[in-house]
């Protein structure tokens, strides 16, 4: 959380948390098959056609196999995306050669909270480096939760 002073002499209080993973979505490889190619195991799994968390009438419309930095990394952009690219990036000509439908994500989910919204983050060039050499595509899900 970060706290500023505002024009008013008060304080504002606002704090944004940013979470980040390297996903695989595909109609026809399943979680397990992904994890064979890539010879890591995710830290989610989700079936294609089985219900949604939270929505269950709605089916998981694909395979998703989905790795995330544990609970301990700094919610930053970039402590997220270096805790990413740490672990996986050995990891890259397996996931850049994957077969058929496979689509390999950089999924960037990123929350506004508090009295202000302030826009403006940036993507590291290094980042996007390394999602290329994923073969990935970056898909980047921002929120307003302010007051």
């Amino acid at each position: 959380m970060t706290d500023e002073d505002d024009t008013t002499g008060g304080q504002q209080r606002w704090h944004e948390v940013i979470r980040c993973a390297l996903a695989v979505y595909s109609e026809t490889l399943s979680a397990a098959e992904i994890t064979d190619y890539v010879d890591i195991q995710p830290t989610e799994a989700r079936i294609k056609g089985e219900p949604r968390k939270g929505n269950p009438s709605k089916p998981v419309v694909n395979h998703q196999w989905i790795w995330k930095p544990n609970e301990s990394v700094e919610r930053s952009l970039d402590a997220q995306l270096d805790a990413l690219w740490a672990e996986m990036g050995r990891r890259a000509a397996a996931f850049k050669s994957l077969p058929g439908d496979a689509e390999v994500v950089v999924d960037i989910w990123i929350e506004h909270h508090g009295d202000d919204l302030r826009l403006g983050w940036v993507l590291d060039r290094r980042h996007v480096s390394a999602a290329a050499a994923f073969g990935a595509s970056l898909g980047i899900d921002e929120y307003d939760y302010t007051e």
